[in-house]
């Protein structure tokens, strides 16, 4: 009995490393795209996303493995046991999934297809599309730390649950996107001209 507790603990310890190799490693990508709103997009940055992208990648598929099994652990995969909390973390982290690809699929070749401009020289829909995806990033992270580091939402309710995690990537969404058009604005007032 006391070796499988010992494996649990070792499968949670693994669990809450990759999700801070995931989640660390995602917020850096994040904010180096910020250095990039002024500089124009080089090759080798490109290519630098899209190797930290792959590492991220990578951590979260091993966040998939360990957190799959934990569940497993804890409740036998009797969906009846599955707690509100728990279906949500799930749909985040299946947000997130999608999130991933998204990057792969249109991130990256809308940075690729603008190499030499920067980010405020994008387009306003491309820009508004690779922030939202950075948004959609930062929002799916966040809340997951949130939810699994709370004890009060950890018996909360649907009715509670779903309009924070709402009101969370609303607000993220709305904030985020204000920012980036401000900064677009500001420097580049020609692009105004043209949206």
């Amino acid at each position: 009995m006391q070796i499988l507790e010992v494996l649990v603990d070792a499968l949670r310890a693994t669990h809450l490393v990759l999700f801070a190799a995931g989640m660390g490693t995602g917020l850096y990508c994040d904010f180096r795209m910020l250095r990039m709103f002024r500089d124009p997009i080089g090759s080798s940055e490109i290519s630098s996303l899209s190797n930290v992208h792959s590492w991220v990648s990578l951590a979260f598929c091993g966040l998939w493995a360990t957190g799959v099994t934990l569940i497993y652990v804890r409740t036998d995969f009797d969906l009846s046991t599955f707690s509100p909390k728990l279906w949500l973390k799930l749909g985040i982290m299946s947000i997130l999934l999608a999130n991933s690809i998204l990057i792969s699929r249109v991130v990256l070749p809308i940075l690729d297809a603008n190499s030499g401009r920067s980010l405020a020289e994008l387009s306003p829909t491309n820009l508004m599309i690779v922030s939202q995806i950075a948004i959609t990033s930062m929002f799916c992270w966040t809340s997951g730390l949130l939810l699994g580091s709370s004890v009060v939402l950890r018996s909360a309710s649907w009715e509670v649950l779903v309009p924070l995690a709402a009101g969370w990537f609303l607000l993220l969404s709305v904030f985020g996107q204000i920012v980036v058009t401000i900064m677009q604005r500001r420097m580049h007032p020609k692009i105004q001209e043209h949206a």
